[in-house]
């Protein structure tokens, strides 16, 4: 194997690996831009990872797996929302505590099924021309479509964020919450539908792990920090 071989090997890889942190930080950002300060991505991550785990293992679907990853992150995400919100609990004491809760409850119920591998999982696509482009097309166009999907994502966000009105008015929302509620707008339930879409978000990233980085459970080592990162 040449030293190019191996740099493009290495950095089609690095793609890869970096899918989970796109997705955690896009949610990390939403939340944020709410006004929510959400440290508790690791927990909805892990949740994410094992509820795929289960739920690919039982359907046979990585599809259905990745989807159910990511409804378990806004279920937990839920939780912070309500805690952080409708309580006006303190959001970093809260968002520690869902990392707690959500690393216990995955190591609970991921336990009989430690070191078990995934049955079945993505492919890699292989898009026709551009994937034989030298160098260029190992890197870029021979991913899983869960790459593209999460580069999708970003571009969304990024135009919802930043170029549609309900993201400007989410900036009001999160920089000065009285102003946005004497315009008119629900800060509650711009809140929780921000906070929710972020910690569905954290679930997609950790149900990748477990589909494609680290296609077995092990609670120890599945997620190894993204969340904290994102």
């Amino acid at each position: 194997m040449t030293q190019e071989s191996v740099l493009v090997l290495t950095l089609a890889a690095a793609i890869g690996t970096g899918t989970p942190l796109i997705f955690a930080a896009i949610g990390g950002v939403i939340s944020e831009r709410a006004g929510v300060i959400n440290l508790g991505m690791e927990g909805m991550m892990l949740i994410g990872a094992v509820t795929t785990f289960l739920v690919d293992n039982k359907t046979g679907s990585p599809v259905v797996g990745f989807i159910a990853g990511g409804v378990a992150g806004a279920l937990l995400a839920l939780i912070h929302a309500t805690l952080a919100i409708s309580l006006r609990a303190n959001q970093i004491v809260c968002g520690l505590a869902l990392t707690i809760f959500g690393t216990g409850l995955a190591s609970f119920i991921g336990k009989p099924i430690e070191g078990q591998g995934l049955t079945k999982s993505f492919g890699s696509l292989h898009i026709p021309a551009l994937s034989s482009i030298p160098g260029v097309g190992p890197i870029l166009f021979k991913q899983d479509v869960l790459v593209y999907l999460s580069w999708f994502v970003a571009l969304i966000a990024s135009l919802y964020l930043n170029r549609t009105r309900t993201g400007l008015s989410l900036r009001a929302v999160g920089e000065n919450p009285a102003t946005a509620d004497a315009m008119g707008l629900s800060v509650v339930r711009m809140r929780y539908a921000h906070v929710v879409a972020g910690g569905l978000l954290a679930g997609f990233g950790g149900s990748y792990v477990i589909l494609r980085i680290v296609p077995a459970w092990s609670q120890a080592g599945t997620t190894n920090g993204i969340g904290w990162i994102a």
